[in-house]
């Protein structure tokens, strides 16, 4: 059984989602810096937050 969002992401602009697909494939990037980019992306293409998390590792 699934529950509803708390808070829902907002959309993200064109240019969020450059910035935050470039952090999630940087390998110079902290590692805690792609994770949340990952999880950000995975929530805002309209995953759980608990399949985000799986995402970002």
């Amino acid at each position: 059984m699934t529950r509803r969002q708390k808070d829902p992401l907002r959309p993200l602009t064109d240019e969020e989602k450059t910035v935050l697909t470039r952090i999630s494939r940087a390998q110079s990037e902290p590692a805690s810096h792609v994770a949340r980019a990952k999880a950000l992306l995975a929530v805002a293409s309209g995953q759980s937050y608990t399949a985000a998390a799986r995402v970002a590792g």
